[in-house]
């Protein structure tokens, strides 16, 4: 009888053991692909239009449909720098003026965001280096630039 309650305590200790061990890989297991880095990639700035960007024309319509582009006085003076962290340095005049990040929520549009929260969106165009932004008047209006290097 002796024997028997050794190898019944013996047994029972043994598969307590691998039950042990089980527990611990499978914990394991969950904490080494728990501790994995997420990269979080932000999809809503189209790549193309990252990059210093000069004002070279506008166009502002009286409302008559008589509105033309116009090239601006000095053509290195304005610019805008569209970041790819979605951060945006601009020393443009008007409604552009003060704008301190953006988004591209599709290849036509794209939401601006002043510092105090308040946004708005525009359409825009790339072709080539040039970039086109309108839309935010009544009449037609719009500002053209162009990308030249860094």
């Amino acid at each position: 009888m002796q024997r028997f309650l050794i190898g019944y305590c013996q047994a029972k200790k043994i598969i307590q053991m691998k039950v042990l061990l089980c527990i611990a890989a499978f914990f394991s297991t969950v904490l080494f692909f728990a501790c994995t880095k997420n990269y979080i990639v932000d999809d809503s700035i189209n790549s193309a239009i990252v990059g210093k960007w000069f004002l070279v024309e506008t166009l502002a319509d009286p409302g008559d449909g008589s509105g033309r582009w116009t090239p601006v006085s000095d053509p290195n003076r304005y610019y805008m720098k569209f970041n790819s962290d979605g951060s945006l340095e601009n020393n443009t005049p008007g409604i552009l003026a003060n704008l301190r990040r953006y988004k591209t929520p599709n290849d036509s549009s794209i939401n601006f965001v002043y510092p105090d929260g308040a946004s708005f969106s525009l359409r825009y165009k790339i072709e080539g280096n040039s970039l086109t932004l309108s839309g935010g008047c009544i009449e037609a209006c719009g500002s053209k630039f162009i990308r030249r290097p860094l």
